[in-house]
Parts: C-alpha cells; structure tokens; sequence
C-alpha cells in the first residue's frame, strides 16, 4: 500500500475509532461490519491490508462517514450529508433519535467542544419545558412540514405523540453534558416569537390563556439560560451544582449571522453542522471546511460581546432586551386574542 493510501485509511480508522461507544471493540465492530476475521481487522487497522471500495462503502454506510475527506480532497470541493424531513410526523420522531444519536457520540469522547452560531434558539434549550417543546414540534411538522395528520387542527400538546415528548427530554439532558460556546445575536429569540404572533394571529391557539402559557415558558427558557450563563455552568433549578466544572459561554454578536452553524469537536475530529430549509441540516467532516468554520467562529466570538461569567452589566441589558420582546409578545396576545 502507497504510504499516501496508508496514512488516509489509518485516518479513516482512527475516526471510526472515535464515533464508536468507549465500551465496543474496535476490532469486533469492524470485523462484524465487513465478515472478517479478528485478523484482518488488525490487519486493516494497521493499513497493512487495503480496505476494498466496498469495505469502505459499508463503513461508511455504518458509521455515517465519508471516505473522501481523508484523502487529498480538491480544496473547492466538500462531501456533505444531508439529514431531512418529510411531511409525516411519525417521521420526525428519526430526526429527534438522529440528533439524540449524534449527541450521544459526542458526549462519550473525553475531549468535545460545541460552538454555535446562533440565529435561532439552539433546539436544545426548547426541550426542557413541556408545553413549548410540544408547541415547537407541532409548529414545525403544522406549518414547515405541511403534515397531513395536522391539517386543520389548533395547537394541542396532545395530539404530540409522548414518544416524541421523551425523546426532546433526552435530547436535552444530553446536551446539558456537552460544553457549549453559544453566540446569539439581539434576535436570535425572534423567530420562535414570530411564530407565536403567526399562531394567535392565525387563529392556531384554542385560547388566550394557552398562548400566554406558551410565552410563559419562553421567558423560562431565557431566564434559565441567564442563570446558565451568570456560572458558565449548564444547569437546571436555582443553583448549579456544587463542584460541577464550567462548560457554557455565552456571546452577543452586534453582527448577523444568516445561518445556523454549528461546529463539534469530537476528539481529533470536527464536524459542521449547517442548517437548511428551516431546520434540515448538512454535516461535513471535512477537515479543510470544519478549520475555515473554526476560525471564522473564533473570529466572531473575538467581535463578539462576553455576557457569561463576570460580565454582569452585559448580561443585564442582554437578557433585558430579550425579555422585553416576549413582554411584548404577551401584550399583543392579552389585548387582540
């Protein structure tokens, strides 16, 4: 094998290496994935042995990889893979459990990091408050989807299936254990806002009352993530826990930033997460696409504003612009409802 060969599929190894659960063998899941031997799985891991095109098309099928980005990729071209949805709820329940898979990978690996360019609310901290979890996730499949299970139907948690309820909890508890570096701009809330107008303005809210309850738990959401971001800690309740490590910072851009970017640190590997079409996204582990992401991400939080830790007089007016808007929002639900 030419040394060049060698040294990418040992790279290609080393990342299945990483995507795989601490307590699996390296050797046992690749000589099941591919029908081998336990010794031609050293002998592949050692790059002794080549890896056939079709051993790596099921490795990649496997581990949801692309074999390219370790090789000499032209510089102008970048391999994504695309998570969407179709217009069936039942559906959405694969999106959830592919968001809970990828966090689950992230927070086994000793060294992870998330840094997440903010347009909208990261869809994490939505999952912690039950009724604006479900008000998000029949939002999305009602009015983004077109589901024909919600045609002509008003907001009703119930008509949210409790699997779907389940799994946006996990998802959330998995996320309090990733570091996180959010930065959010003045109008990152909006859009969940906006569709909160869009619904009572459509008729959507079978009441007033459960309108303002949805509010209710937005200003939650905001008053927990300000909580979070006085101690750099994520927690839930009053008070962090007494010893946990810091693991959340918090930025407020004064510039735009167009589109959902996240960038995840999974061991020695990176990957891109782009949001597309509302909330479909594309991933790329790229290594040349994820350093450029990295960059212009550490770029951005240098321009940005510091509001977590000591920044106490920054935080303040943050957060009070945040809160006025959703004051606003209740208004306009108590006076035109």
């Amino acid at each position: 094998m030419a040394e060049s060969s060698k040294t990418a599929q040992i790279s290609f190894i080393t990342r299945i290496r990483e995507v795989i659960p601490p307590s699996h063998s390296l050797v046992d899941e690749l000589a099941d994935t591919l029908g081998i031997s336990n010794d031609s799985a050293y002998r592949r891991i050692r790059g002794e042995t080549s890896l056939t095109i079709d051993e790596v098309s099921r490795l990649c099928t496997r581990y949801k990889l692309t074999f390219d980005v370790f090789g000499n990729s032209m510089a102008d071209r970048v391999t994504f893979n695309y998570h969407h949805l179709e217009n069936d709820i039942a559906r959405f329940e694969t999106y959830l459990k592919n968001i809970r898979d990828d966090l689950k990978k992230i927070t086994v690996t000793e060294k992870k990091e998330m840094i997440f360019a903010a347009e909208d609310v990261p869809v994490f901290h939505h999952f912690s408050y039950p009724l604006l979890s479900a008000f998000k996730i029949f939002y999305w499949n009602k009015s983004i989807l077109n589901a024909p299970s919600l045609e002509g139907k008003k907001f009703d948690p119930a008509l949210i299936p409790g699997d779907l309820c389940q799994l946006a909890k996990e998802i959330y508890t998995l996320y309090m254990d990733v570091p996180a570096v959010e930065i959010w701009t003045d109008d990152t809330l909006n859009s969940t806002l906006k569709q909160i107008e869009y619904y009572m303005e459509s008729g959507l809210f079978e009441t007033r009352e459960q309108a303002i309850a949805v509010c209710d738990e937005v200003e939650a959401m905001i008053r927990t993530i300000e909580r979070q971001a006085e101690h750099s800690i994520k927690f839930t309740g009053e008070n962090p826990p007494p010893g946990r490590e810091t693991n959340y910072t918090l930025y407020n851009s004064e510039l735009m930033i167009g589109n959902n970017c996240v960038l995840v640190t999974i061991g020695s590997s990176k990957a891109v997460y782009l949001s597309h079409n509302t909330f479909n996204s594309m991933v790329t582990i790229n290594p040349s696409f994820c350093e450029e992401t990295e960059r212009w991400l550490r770029n951005l939080s240098k321009k940005s504003i510091p509001i977590s830790g000591v920044s106490e007089k920054q935080r303040y007016r943050f957060f009070k612009i945040l809160y006025d808007k959703i004051d606003a929002v209740k208004k306009k639900v108590e006076t035109t409802f």
